[in-house]
């Protein structure tokens, strides 16, 4: 329409009337959008990281000793008139921390269609000494075959081979932080030191970085071999881990291991709660501050239009004694607003962009302290990101026009043609 193309080129060059301030207001725009994608690029990009890779190479169920029930305890019963007490043992006061019979408990949970793979382990802390050093570890008995099925640990390896694990009874693999620890190279002898003060000889036959932490600190050698140095018998496992096929149905696998083998069964959303959480309380803090820069920004919007106000009112006036309505006046602020607002994004968006592509290229040293190691930062590339951020700088800028905008309306031209005002 005509008449709205009159509004729109009026618009504008009241924009172009005050151009430094114009850029100023552009500018403050398009570095809160820029910092609001960023920020939402990398705390995004950090959580589906840290996903991905516990969904990649981590059980997504684990069934560990604990029981669902408590087993009963022993019992004392007095028979008769007191003069006899008979004694009933119905659980070990041993080792109630482990799956008896695993076999028999890996062939039920075998049978749900959902289940995948189902591997056993053992799990001990044990010394590692290499040489002159010494220092406690945590060590893994496990069946190499079904194991490298769940943690992917042949493509993980940094020297060695994961295969020579399954050949060779005395061998063992250690995560990268453990390595660093003792030194220790492929082909070196090192000893263990079992609770039971017991002493064994292995051989380092590879040496893995899965970029999880808390596997990269620790050992693990074959099963059998776990289970001599943990004391537990060739029937006994410390957890089942298990992968399935229909991820988002892993809470049902669970509960239907519990309720058949009375174990306990965590999913791994369950373990890793804590860190999720963690990362979206981080993530929550940083949009609540970075929504401010973007809000400072809309200032600047409301202060370009009100002084523009200020200063264009005897041309407002002209402009409703030439037939323009208060309707129309309203549209020419608010056009102002939303032009400033769509230029500032775009840019922000080109910024955001540009920032996201040098910050993911940036090499950063791994810290062995926490949850997931990366050489580089992990940065998210939604364009969703780019979207959210433009509509609420769009939006924020609509809100600040609305003011300027009103006043722009209720000028009388009366007042101003006559020198009133």
């Amino acid at each position: 329409m005509r008449i709205n193309y009159h509004l729109a080129t009026i618009a504008f060059r009241q924009l172009q009337n005050r151009k430094r301030q114009t850029f100023l207001t552009l500018l403050g725009i398009s570095v809160g959008v820029m910092v609001l994608i960023t920020a939402v690029s990398l705390m995004d990009g950090l959580l589906q990281s840290f996903i991905q890779k516990i969904v990649d190479i981590a059980p997504h169920v684990i069934v560990s000793g604990e029981r669902v029930t408590p087993p009963v305890p022993d019992q004392l019963i007095v028979s008769g008139n007191g003069n006899r007490v008979d004694f009933i043992k119905n659980v070990s006061r041993e080792r109630q921390d482990v799956i008896k019979n695993y076999p028999r408990v890996e062939s039920l949970i075998r049978n749900d269609s959902l289940v995948e793979l189902v591997t056993p382990l053992v799990s001990m802390d044990v010394i590692g000494m290499f040489g002159t050093i010494s220092q406690p570890v945590q060590l893994f008995g496990i069946v190499p075959s079904t194991e490298d099925e769940i943690e992917k640990f042949s493509r993980s390896m940094v020297s060695g081979s994961f295969d020579a694990l399954g050949r060779t009874p005395d061998g063992i693999i250690l995560g990268t932080s453990v390595a660093k620890d003792f030194t220790a190279r492929v082909g070196d002898r090192m000893r263990i030191v079992s609770q039971s003060g017991d002493i064994y000889s292995v051989r380092v036959v590879g040496i893995f970085r899965t970029g999880i932490n808390d596997i990269d600190d620790n050992c693990y050698v074959n099963m059998r071999l776990g289970q001599i140095i943990g004391g537990f018998s060739p029937d006994e496992a410390s957890d089942l881990y298990i992968r399935v096929n229909d991820l988002p149905k892993d809470g049902t696998v669970a509960r239907t291991i519990e309720r058949e083998t009375n174990y306990r069964a965590i999913t791994w959303e369950q373990k890793a709660a804590s860190v999720v959480a963690l990362f979206k309380m981080i993530s929550g803090i940083v949009y609540f501050l970075v929504f401010f820069v973007i809000m400072v920004a809309g200032f600047g919007v409301a202060n370009i239009l009100i002084t523009n106000v200020l200063e264009k009112a005897r041309d407002i006036a002209i402009l409703k004694s030439l037939g323009f309505k208060r309707g129309e006046i309203t549209i020419i602020y608010m056009a102002q607003g939303l032009i400033v607002a769509l230029v500032g994004a775009a840019i922000g968006c080109v910024l955001g962009f540009i920032l996201i592509e040098i910050m993911s290229s940036i090499p950063m040293a791994s810290s062995s302290q926490s949850f997931v190691s990366s050489n580089h930062l992990m940065m998210g590339k939604n364009p969703m990101y780019f979207v959210l951020a433009s509509l609420f700088a769009v939006l924020v800028s609509l809100v600040a026009a609305v003011g300027p905008s009103r006043n722009a309306a209720r000028v009388n031209p009366v007042e101003i043609l006559r020198g009133e005002r």
